[in-house]
């Protein structure tokens, strides 16, 4: 996955990826901290981030 993908989440169907991270922990540190309930079979998560009423931006993280 990668910045500018658009994935389908269970949770606010599609969403366009704005950062993709390594660790859950960086993504969290970076404010990344709302689930989509997402996962892929390569392995990555998407999570969610407020940036004011109803507004929102997406990073994909990469589980271990």
């Amino acid at each position: 996955m990668k910045k500018g993908d658009f994935v389908n989440t269970p949770r606010f169907c599609k969403v366009k990826i704005q950062k993709v991270f390594r660790s859950q922990q960086n993504a969290l540190k970076a404010g990344y901290n709302v689930p989509t309930w997402y996962e892929d079979y390569l392995g990555y998560q998407v999570y969610g981030k407020h940036t004011g009423p109803n507004l929102m931006i997406f990073a994909a993280v990469k589980a271990l």
